[in-house]
């Protein structure tokens, strides 16, 4: 392996990385030997839109996943410092951390920062003889491979359900897969403490009135259907490939909701009144100060903490979609619908008189994931599964008594199908 030139090294190992393409799981391999343990449980877990970066332990460990994965999928570690390991964590997209045997090769920085961040941390355990207390508190999930192993972590305080026992090899057992998608697609947790003051002061009417400098929330529907204008006519468009159906100039609007930011740079219905987003990226992105909606508390917290101390973020206007009661008792902490589901979901709740949807295409469309790219891949992220999407999608617009107009061939056909049905009459 070539060395990279000591100013190249230093930038990397400072936290910058090239971005990768998709949300990445970050494994540690502390030896050579440690990764065929657990390429059964990774393998389990390869999916479109999902990438692994890998930090090995030594050079042995390090000439085996470079031939196995690329050079592009081995990092070397941030310097042990806050400051860097953010750095890291926020450049390499990481939503998901994996050791073996303990976090090592791992700094005790990096997974500190990661804990406070909520990005979930997983661990497989043959013994406990290289994990330190340390360790202990930052694991959100254990898979030992005996049940010696579970027994002791119980003994060491460990709650049993952050404990899978006896983690089947080669087979990796069906809970193991779904609590780390859980930990992949989870809210991050309020860890911080600025987070937690955050979000006490959002349940205060004192604290509110304090934080409305930065960032003011709508309280209620009839608020937010009020400060849009009681419009008549809303355009959802989400960021599939119909949002740029030429069909769009045919039909008259009043009111333009969006989701995140991807669509500033086709420049193409550039200003919508609503932004709906679970993006920290899109609060600095979007400069022409629509009124952002965020899915849970959990969210609000997180996100009006980044903008409110955030010097590149403009005072907002927000709106907690949990707090309206428009997503009923779906769970969004977990697998939840999309911010074009719930953007749905809210257009509905204000009941205008026409509806019009375009680019919500359920990863569906012949012409890829989104107009002009094809390079992602024509799928949902681990966030987010299919089949719920749809069912909550169809069930929202099912409850909707206006005229409704879809454009894109793939939701307009669940709909039409949908409606087709008996039940649905």
């Amino acid at each position: 392996m070539v060395a990279l030139p000591s100013r190249q090294s230093a930038w990397r190992r400072s936290g910058w990385l090239p971005t990768p393409f998709n949300r990445c799981i970050l494994v540690s391999v502390p030896d050579r030997l440690d990764y065929a343990r657990l390429e059964p449980l990774l393998a389990s877990m390869r999916r479109e839109r999902l990438s692994f970066l890998f930090i090995p332990g030594n050079s042995a460990a390090r000439r085996d996943l470079i031939e196995q994965f690329g050079e592009a999928a081995i990092v070397d570690p941030p310097w042990n410092n806050r400051l860097s390991s953010l750095i890291f964590l926020l450049t390499s997209r990481v939503r998901l951390v994996i050791g073996i045997d303990g976090l090592n090769p791992l700094p005790h920085s990096l997974v500190k920062e990661a804990y406070k961040l909520g990005i979930g941390i997983a661990v497989t355990a043959a013994s406990l003889q290289e994990i330190g207390a340390d360790t202990l508190n930052f694991v959100d999930l254990w898979l030992p491979h005996a049940v010696a192993v579970a027994q002791a972590l119980r003994a060491r305080g460990i709650s049993r359900d952050k404990i899978i026992e006896a983690l089947p090899i080669p087979v990796p057992h069906p809970l193991a897969i779904e609590r780390l998608n859980f930990l992949m697609g989870r809210r991050p947790p309020a860890r911080s403490l600025l987070q937690t003051l955050i979000a006490e002061r959002l349940d205060s009417p004192i604290g509110r009135t304090a934080l409305g400098m930065r960032a003011r929330r709508v309280e209620t529907l009839a608020e937010l259907n009020e400060r849009l204008g009681h419009p008549q006519t809303i355009l959802c468009l989400g960021n599939g490939p119909s949002c740029e159906d030429p069909a769009l100039a045919r039909h008259e609007f009043d009111c333009l909701f969006r989701v995140n930011h991807r669509w500033l740079e086709r420049g193409r219905h550039c200003r919508p009144q609503m932004v709906f987003t679970g993006q920290k990226r899109t609060l600095f992105t979007v400069r022409s100060k629509p009124i952002f909606a965020f899915q849970t508390r959990l969210a609000e917290a997180h996100l009006v903490t980044h903008q409110i101390f955030n010097p590149l973020c403009r005072p907002m206007r927000f709106v907690t979609l949990e707090r309206l009661g428009v997503l009923g008792e779906l769970d969004c902490d977990g697998v939840r619908p999309t911010n074009g589901a719930t953007m749905l979901a809210t257009a509905v709740a204000l009941n205008p008189a026409r509806l019009i949807i375009a680019g919500i295409d359920l990863f569906a469309d012949p012409a890829g994931a989104y107009p002009g790219d094809d390079k992602t891949e024509n799928d949902y992220v681990v966030a987010h599964e299919r089949s719920i999407e749809i069912a909550f999608i169809l069930k929202t617009l099912q409850s909707y008594g206006g005229e409704l107009i879809i454009l894109g061939g793939p939701l307009a056909t669940k709909w039409a199908a949908m409606r087709r049905e008996p039940s649905a009459n």
